[in-house]
């Protein structure tokens, strides 16, 4: 079991001391996603707690083939912002937990290879996003946690919803399990309007699509998406707009 050490704690979302201040730094957001090759990126989350400003999330970050003669940064990407880079100098130790290894030009703990522990919230349907890069741009892993998932399944049938926005104003709408190129009926209720389209699934069996909540003239609302196919069918209905964003 990895240990969790409290040392180097970096609130993401929840506002607190850093070990090291955020930069705003550019990063090109048509790469994020886009493992180099050979590398690896995973998440490890530990126990969850509820505080006043909702449940507090633990992270650490295990990385995979990352060469150890490159310096990195941990990138973070929150809903509504360009990505940011959170601590400079991290590394991997030797079981791939990312830390502070204290050394000369990394960023320093409380001891040697102290884990970072990465502390956010997060609303329905948030996506939480990091990325470590090499400062040369030639080395980059990226995960994505997904706390409080928007889903429904159906026999093998399976829709999610992901925020694209930090109200859901624009969702990206995933759906799986269909028979490959089968005619779909996807319906929705977004604000007043109901809509329907017959797309038609991919040779994996997915249908994917970004598709905008917001309604004219309100600043709230629920919506209802359904993906049918001839085996079976899944719905999720979803808050938007104002109160839609707090955290679970």
């Amino acid at each position: 079991m990895m240990r969790r050490f409290r040392h180097c704690t970096i609130p993401v979302l929840l506002a607190g001391m850093l070990c090291l201040p955020l930069a705003a730094q550019q990063f090109d957001e048509k790469r994020w996603g886009k493992n180099s090759p050979g590398v690896e990126l995973g998440i490890h989350e530990g126990p969850r707690t509820h505080e006043s400003s909702g449940t507090a999330l633990f992270y650490n970050i295990i990385g995979k083939g990352f060469p150890g003669d490159k310096v990195y940064d941990l990138w973070f990407w929150n809903l509504g912002k360009k990505p940011q880079k959170g601590v400079e100098g991290v590394s991997f130790d030797k079981r791939g937990v990312l830390v502070c290894s204290g050394k000369p030009g990394s960023c320093v703990g409380k001891g040697t290879d102290d884990p970072i522990n990465i502390k956010t919230t997060a609303a329905l349907g948030e996506p939480k996003r990091f990325a470590v890069a090499s400062r040369d741009g030639r080395v980059a892993g990226f995960v994505e946690a997904m706390p409080f998932p928007i889903k429904a399944s159906d026999k093998n049938c399976q829709l999610s919803v992901v925020r694209e926005a930090p109200q859901a104003e624009e969702v990206a709408v995933r759906a799986s399990g269909f028979t490959p190129y089968e005619m779909l009926t996807v319906t929705g209720t977004l604000g007043p309007d109901n809509t329907m389209h017959g797309p038609t699934a991919a040779s994996d069996g997915t249908w994917q699509a970004i598709i905008g909540t917001k309604a004219f003239g309100q600043d709230s609302g629920v919506a209802t998406i359904k993906v049918a196919g001839k085996g079976c069918a899944v719905a999720v209905n979803f808050q938007w707009g104002e109160g839609s964003e707090q955290a679970q």
